[in-house]
């Protein structure tokens, strides 16, 4: 793997902050499981997609 140093661009970062600003918390929200899916691809390509952990569980009185 290489790695390198520099600046991609002249950018501020005024555009990602406006934008994040006019995002509502749902679309945030939705944004955050976009990124983290592209992540997890990059990283473990072909592994398939993660999904959060479901667990089922409870309690029920014993019948007698």
């Amino acid at each position: 793997m290489m790695g390198a140093t520099g600046r991609v661009s002249e950018d501020d970062g005024s555009f990602d902050l406006e934008f994040w600003r006019a995002a509502t918390p749902e679309e945030r929200i939705a944004a955050i499981f976009d990124l983290r899916e592209i992540y997890h691809e990059v990283m473990h390509p072909g592994t398939g997609s993660q999904r959060l952990d479901r667990t089922i569980g409870g309690t029920r009185r014993l019948q007698d």
